[in-house]
């Protein structure tokens, strides 16, 4: 995942699930293989930092429906 991207919460656990924003930063390491991601949540009109593992990138118009 790079910046500008368009990615999805796609962990149920987390209070953002379903949610779609774009990346935005890049904020160090929550594990060694983890990264923490700034990610802007359109919904929201706000910015939030979330585990990269709970992140799935969007790629086309199917995974945005997927959802719904």
């Amino acid at each position: 995942m790079e910046l500008g991207d368009m990615v999805v919460v796609d962990h149920p656990r987390h209070p953002l699930y379903g949610c779609e924003g774009k990346i935005i930063g890049k904020r160090g390491k929550r594990t060694p293989d983890d990264l923490w991601i700034l990610v802007y949540i359109v919904s929201k009109m706000r910015d939030y930092i979330v585990p990269q593992s709970m992140l799935r990138p969007i790629k086309n118009e199917a995974d945005r429906t997927r959802l719904q």
